[in-house]
């Protein structure tokens, strides 16, 4: 499922090192990786994956479709 995150397109991953260790937040749009490094937004293993962690607050919200934009 696709969501709107700081006004970039993204998916959720709520596990990525280990269990309970996310929720993260993966763009999916490589035109806004700049855009994402400059939200906080780092490469966390292959190129493709440009993550942020996110609160749980965060995550909720996008869950329930609220979107910042």
């Amino acid at each position: 499922m696709i969501f709107t995150y700081e006004g970039m397109k993204c998916t959720i991953i709520e596990n990525y090192f280990c269990e309970g260790d996310g929720p993260y937040v993966k763009i999916t749009d490589s035109k806004d990786i700049d855009k994402a490094y400059a939200k906080g937004f780092e490469c966390m293993g292959h190129p493709t994956e440009i993550m942020k962690k996110i609160t749980k607050d965060e995550y909720l919200l996008l869950l329930k479709g609220v979107s910042d934009e």
